[in-house]
């Protein structure tokens, strides 16, 4: 009888401890497993996925494992939804979120952002033989129906910047080929997207979609997030990417993907060597 009250008092006295496990912050997580469960969303050329292994590979993964490297952790990769990161992270089924940044309007007040691990310009796009909209000015207009994703940038630019034209939008579950494609089906007339997936798209379909504010594109910071209130992790991450940065690892892997640097855009230089 003896033994079996001391079983069950030992067995009291360490549920705290087996429940705590799963507790406290992001840091202190990724700290005790040397882990960084870091959510993405796919769209190529940063993130994509082999249907067949689930293996990730594009230019997000080749520059996140370089941080990674650097703070000497293990980065595993989630697929989340476009939109959801806020709820994923507070839920603590990932770490932080790469290649997120403050475009998403609507998970500004609810995630931390990273300093820029690069810049993305967004242009809008629309089918080649459109011979109604040349110009931004064609934009604003009532008879003009863009098509975008709840969620993301390609809905928060249109309703701000285009208020008298229509939007449609589609399932953040949807993929840039399915924004694309109802501008080349005519089911809408014009996209704000990123320009190389579009490249990717031209390149095995036609009629194509050409852009039309090359001069004037949106150009927004890209980096990592976190959970709002997670300094540690996140100075953590600031000091990862400067690191990759300072130490000459990250314009090799942009040029890799972008060797005119005209998609993906290098930090400017903090400094200039003197002569």
């Amino acid at each position: 009888m003896k033994k079996v009250l001391l079983v069950i008092l030992f067995c009291l006295f360490s549920l705290p401890s087996f429940a705590d496990e799963g507790k406290g912050s992001a840091y202190d997580r990724v700290i005790r497993t040397n882990t960084l469960r870091c959510g993405v969303m796919l769209w190529p050329p940063y993130f994509e996925k082999d249907a067949n292994t689930a293996v990730m590979s594009g230019f997000g993964v080749d520059f996140y494992n370089a941080v990674a490297q650097i703070l000497d952790v293990k980065i595993e990769y989630v697929e989340i939804i476009v939109g959801q990161q806020a709820e994923d992270l507070n839920r603590g089924k990932i770490d932080a979120v790469c290649n997120d940044g403050p475009y998403v309007f609507s998970a500004m007040k609810f995630v931390d952002y990273s300093m820029p691990a690069y810049f993305g310009p967004i242009y809008i796009f629309v089918r080649e033989d459109n011979q109604v909209i040349s110009s931004i000015g064609d934009l604003n207009n009532e008879s003009v129906r863009f098509i975008g994703m709840d969620g993301d940038i390609s809905a928060d630019l249109v309703e701000r910047r285009f208020p008298k034209a229509s939007l449609s939008t589609l399932p953040a579950t949807s993929d840039a080929a399915s924004l694309m494609m109802q501008v080349i089906t005519g089911k809408a007339d014009a996209v704000y997207i990123d320009k190389p997936p579009v490249d990717g798209f031209n390149a095995m379909n036609s009629p194509k979609l050409k852009m039309i504010n090359e001069a004037r594109p949106v150009v927004y910071p890209v980096g990592m997030s976190v959970k709002k209130g997670e300094q540690e992790l996140l100075n953590m991450l600031n000091s990862g990417i400067a690191a990759l940065w300072n130490s000459g690892g990250a314009l090799p892997i942009i040029q890799k993907y972008d060797p005119d640097l005209k998609m993906i855009l290098p930090l400017a230089k903090p400094y200039e060597m003197g002569h």
